[in-house]
């Protein structure tokens, strides 16, 4: 049943695709992954910007419940620049992949990724300097996952706790749903294609495979 309804699927997404050209597909999702990295660069600039701004009001609180507010409200908005500084890293990445692309021969549509690369070091740089301000906490440009651990340690306890809870939680959603979910994709786009997608497999096994064997150094760790 199953199989037969991918097969139905997978025609059927054939005849649509055929009827695609990525001569149309790769300026769209280029010119996209310029508006979004333009759109992040305003929401990084800005929230990293109201976190240093909300944090000099938590130093010159006087009540203790405002203050306590205020102090939320700083890493909140801390939180969203960070986030917001991600996003502009994977548009800048996208942008600068799809130029590579034969269909692109105009050189100066180089200009517009070589912009947003200069915007995510800005916001890259900002935003260290505000981990700097409002954690107190020096994250070198060229952290490692030793320096990231580090960082998390300087967290509250409360904090602490909800930030391994949602990356347990991320990771088993990105192990038991999303990566199986993508094993399926593979399946449709090699019927639609015609051809096994081997870069792709490959990928993905290794990604999925690295997952699981990262998870027994826990098992080492805490159960010798």
């Amino acid at each position: 049943m199953l199989s037969a309804f991918v097969g139905v699927f997978a025609y059927t997404l054939r005849g649509i695709v055929e009827q695609i050209q990525m001569s149309q597909v790769l300026p769209t999702i280029y010119g996209l992954a310029l508006v979004i990295g333009g759109l992040s660069f305003i929401l990084a600039m800005y929230y990293l910007g109201k976190s240093r701004e909300v944090y000099t009001l938590y130093q010159r609180g006087t009540e203790e419940e405002d203050s306590d507010q205020t102090y939320v409200r700083a890493y909140r908005y801390l939180d969203y620049g960070s986030v917001s500084s991600n996003v502009l890293m994977i548009a800048m990445m996208t942008s600068g992949i799809i130029l590579i692309s034969p269909i692109f021969k105009n050189t100066l549509l180089i200009l517009p990724a070589l912009i947003l690369l200069c915007l995510y070091i800005i916001v890259a740089n900002y935003l260290l300097r505000t981990i700097f301000i409002v954690r107190h906490y020096k994250l070198s440009a060229y952290y490692t996952p030793k320096d990231i651990l580090d960082y998390l340690n300087s967290y509250d306890e409360g904090e602490k706790q909800a930030e391994m809870e949602s990356a347990f939680l991320t990771l088993f959603r990105l192990d038991q749903i999303l990566l199986p979910s993508l094993y399926f994709l593979l399946i449709v786009l090699s019927v639609v294609l015609r051809e096994i997608q081997v870069v792709a497999l490959v990928l993905l096994v290794v990604i999925h495979i690295y997952i699981n064997v990262a998870h027994l150094r826990k098992t080492k760790r805490y159960f010798k």
